[in-house]
């Protein structure tokens, strides 16, 4: 019996190291994002922290999300840095998380809230805009937001709100304020409008994969909320509020 667990257990190990991953995030500081020759950013770190303990050293790509999504739907061995798990998502992915947390939240150019309660307008019948194939576009949908606008980049979505191409923008709070600014614009001429969900994000593993590689990365993640070296990144980079509701904070 000890001689099969440890054939097991060695098995496992070589599928791990054996199959590459393609690991992809997108411009999204800070969550992932591309500073300077290197991708940087809270899943980066907590991607490359996970690495060093699984002894794996597959490269790290930032790449617009539009592409890593259809790389991780097109075959095996693909992971996704941050995403948001959904019924329609898990019929081609499997996750690991989650990481962190985000608002799925409304903004507007400043001011145009208030006008907007003082004329009675239902935003629902605004026009808005948000990031393609992304949480921020299905969930306003499903709620009856007129999402007509999708675009490749925050980034774009930013210039199209400042440039009054729609009224609302979805988009998440630890995002548009660096989206805004490689726009060209100081956040300060934005705000929030309203806010809607608050949804989990996660790590994400194209079906296919090698069912050790997907177990090794959820058990190194686990270890890590444990030991505390994943509050520690997670300070690092994100709000507090953003903490997943499995991990224990030290007193």
């Amino acid at each position: 019996m000890i001689r099969l667990v440890c054939a097991l257990s060695l098995l496992l190990a070589g599928a791990v190291h054996a199959a590459p991953l393609k690991i992809y995030g997108m411009e999204s500081k800070p969550v992932s994002f591309q500073n300077g020759p290197r991708p940087d950013g809270f899943a980066v770190e907590l991607a490359r922290a996970i690495q060093e303990r699984l002894g794996q050293h597959d490269p790290i790509e930032i790449v617009p999300w539009a592409r890593a999504n259809t790389l991780a739907v097109a075959g095996p061995g693909v992971m996704l840095l941050s995403i948001v798990r959904t019924t329609e998502r898990a019929r081609n992915m499997e996750f690991v998380g989650p990481i962190f947390s985000t608002r799925v939240t409304a903004f507007a150019l400043k001011g145009q809230a208030a006008e907007w309660q003082r004329q009675n307008v239902d935003p629902r019948q605004l026009r808005a805009g948000a990031r393609r194939g992304s949480i921020f576009v299905s969930l306003p949908r499903a709620r009856g937001y007129k999402v007509l606008d999708e675009t490749n980049t925050s980034e774009t979505a930013a210039k199209m709100l400042m440039n009054h191409r729609f009224d609302l923008w979805f988009d998440g709070e630890e995002l548009y304020v660096d989206a805004l600014r490689r726009a060209g614009y100081p956040p300060t001429e934005v705000e929030v409008a309203f806010r809607l969900d608050q949804v989990e994000v996660s790590f994400a593993f194209s079906r296919g994969t090698p069912a050790a590689i997907i177990q090794a990365w959820d058990s190194a993640l686990r270890d890590m909320k444990r030991d505390g070296s994943f509050v520690r990144l997670h300070r690092k980079w994100m709000q507090p509020h953003q903490m997943p509701a499995d991990v224990l904070l030290p007193h």
